[in-house]
């Protein structure tokens, strides 16, 4: 059994209040070893037996509250702990009085206690092996492009101002990885590890594929490619009463609106989703104010709009490979506009009329 988890991690992702990074850790920590599993699940138990209010616990009185009423030695002195744990943390939503409330955060201890002991008898923990999975942040600033390959021979291109979260190695029954911004994959095929990319607004599963993803945070829609293979594409939190995911194979294409279920899949030209791997540029139909971000992702320039009405303004246009002053040229002459640059500072305007 792994003991480096920390107990304060597992409390965060029963009380849901845990980070994804976290989330994924503790999943890793599960699937690891059938002795973390038991550990954990003796935990759940003792937590689904009443919520608690958000508080900070002292875990050594609780204890000694809880060894009074049922006759056990108190395990805490004053200088040392059977136990590291200094506060418990909760998140619940049933009113309790204090005195309850360290009853359940001592039979927690006491369970954990328990296992610990039973564990001794099964696992030398000086040759248990580490299976959690250290998360890695890969991230580009405005005007780059990175490329990496996983642990498990999958290879991402990471889009301009975007990052991704992986871990150094795959050890849960699932390979997932969280996604802000644009990338492609080539995922290396494995049928009993299926791959995830997490976004704010879609998860994308797939076995082995090539595809791409546009999703950044500050946008109101995901999308999705498929270059090869097939993928299922769900949102990832959506009002509606039935969540309903959609297939994509092999030149179809799929939009998620934040808090929406995916657009029926659609055919598509794949090459125009996949201009920017070669620094090209593509937009169909784009209001001009998605074209402005796209500019300013790309080139890593500052771009303003007066007046205001030009941003709804729907733009068509493809570069194959995009240079800054011939995107300009090109947009400005399309829209019937001007454009003045200082530097990384450019501003378009209406052409003034005579």
């Amino acid at each position: 059994m792994n003991k480096k988890l920390d107990i304060n991690t597992i409390h965060r992702y029963l009380s849901g209040e845990c980070t994804p990074q976290e989330r994924l850790r503790v999943t890793n920590w599960i699937d690891a070893d059938p002795l973390n599993r038991e550990y954990f699940d003796s935990i759940k138990k003792v937590w689904d037996v009443s919520p608690l209010p958000k508080l900070n616990v002292d875990s050594k009185k609780a204890w000694l509250i809880l060894s009074r009423r049922v006759g056990i030695k108190p395990a805490f002195s004053q200088k040392t702990e059977i136990f590291p744990l200094e506060k418990l943390k909760y998140q619940g939503y049933l009113k309790s009085d204090i005195y309850s409330n360290y009853i359940r955060v001592a039979a927690i201890i006491l369970v954990t206690i328990i296992t610990g002991y039973l564990v001794q008898y099964h696992v030398n923990s000086d040759q248990t092996e580490q299976l959690t999975a250290e998360m890695k942040d890969l991230v580009t600033e405005h005007g780059e492009q990175a490329q990496v390959t996983f642990s498990d021979g999958t290879e991402v291109i990471l889009n301009s101002a975007s990052s991704i979260q992986f871990p150094d190695k795959f050890y849960s029954s699932k390979r997932e990885v969280y996604l802000d911004g644009e990338a492609y994959f080539k995922v290396a095929h494995n049928s009993e590890q299926p791959f995830v990319v997490h976004t704010q607004g879609a998860d994308v599963e797939v076995h082995g594929t090539e595809f791409n993803i546009r999703g950044w945070s500050q946008d109101p829609n995901v999308e999705v490619v498929v270059r090869e293979g097939k993928v299922s594409v769900n949102a990832s939190d959506t009002g509606q009463e039935e969540h309903k995911g959609v297939i994509l194979t092999k030149g179809l294409h799929t939009s998620v609106r934040k808090g929406q279920n995916p657009l029926p899949p659609q055919k598509v030209d794949v090459r125009n989703n996949l201009l920017w791997l070669s620094g090209g540029l593509h937009f169909d139909e784009k209001p001009f104010h998605q074209v402005i971000t796209d500019i300013e992702r790309r080139f890593d320039v500052q771009v303003s709009v007066a007046p205001d009405d030009l941003l709804e303004i729907p733009y068509t246009g493809t570069f194959q490979y995009a240079k800054l002053d011939e995107v300009l040229s090109v947009i400005t002459a399309a829209m019937e506009i001007e454009y003045s640059r200082n530097g990384s500072n450019i501003n378009f305007y209406k052409r003034k009329t005579i």
